[in-house]
């Protein structure tokens, strides 16, 4: 792990080359949970003429979900900068979200009491409908309130992988990608029998659970064809906002 240096009211949540986090307090009570990308790449000032900042981008997208009024971490400020110790870095500040585990920790933990998943898809059906293409909706991207409440409370988390569409993309590839995602995410350490019902909470037709259903079967999450996933997302971002969304497919 790598050494942590913070001062006695801040608490670290996670210490590698490329990344730290941790939380600290508010001036207004609560705390702030603070991810730092550090150590970044020689060139990566030159990149953004052509890309925004990964925590700029986060930011951004945290801010609609926040706005349309989707659960999710409430994005407070970020920035970058460089000096010795950290290198080139970038900051995100958001608001923490207090007595909350990971899904996936708490799926694989507690599988037999694991909380209706209904409510978690049809989050993501607002968020899909609010223009956000999650990118990495996953089940550790995922938080919720413990101890679990009936129904739980889902939060969605580290959105630096998404994208912001000008419309709503429910019905499109990008937003089949995030359910997939989830899908077989939550595949990984829990049965997912219940998976038709909650597709249904998704908001799908029958024919349109079918047609996602048929999709999960080739679906995979490893590496490259979720990089893959993510170009086309980020090249139908931008020719969203040049020339409009594609047509979704049937419900």
């Amino acid at each position: 792990m790598t050494h942590w240096q913070g001062h006695a009211d801040q608490t670290l949540l996670k210490a590698e080359d490329k990344t730290l986090i941790w939380t600290e307090p508010l001036p207004d009570r609560g705390r702030a949970v603070v991810k730092m990308y550090r150590h970044r790449g020689f060139l990566d000032p030159l990149r953004r003429w052509f890309v925004p900042y990964r925590v700029e981008r986060e930011f951004r997208l945290l801010a609609r979900l926040h706005e349309a009024g989707l659960p999710c971490a409430e994005p407070l400020r970020w920035s970058h900068g460089s000096n010795r110790r950290h290198g080139r870095h970038e900051l995100l500040v958001t608001r923490e979200i207090p007595s909350t585990v990971a899904l996936r920790d708490l799926l694989r933990d507690n599988p037999a009491s694991a909380p209706d998943l209904a409510p978690l898809f049809a989050i993501a059906r607002r968020m899909h409908d609010a223009g956000v293409a999650h990118g990495a909706f996953y089940a550790p991207n995922v938080l919720v309130t413990v101890p679990a409440e009936n129904p739980a409370r889902f939060h969605v988390i580290d959105l630096a992988h998404g994208c912001c569409f000008p419309r709503a993309i429910t019905g499109t590839p990008p937003a089949d990608y995030d359910v997939l995602d989830m899908l077989r995410s939550i595949e990984r350490v829990m049965p997912i029998d219940d998976r038709e019902r909650w597709v249904a909470a998704y908001g799908l037709t029958g024919p349109g659970t079918a047609r996602l259903l048929r999709k999960l079967e080739g679906h995979k999450l490893e590496r490259p064809w979720r990089h893959f996933r993510r170009m086309e997302t980020d090249a139908r971002e931008l020719l969203s906002r040049a020339f409009g969304p594609a047509p979704a497919a049937a419900p």
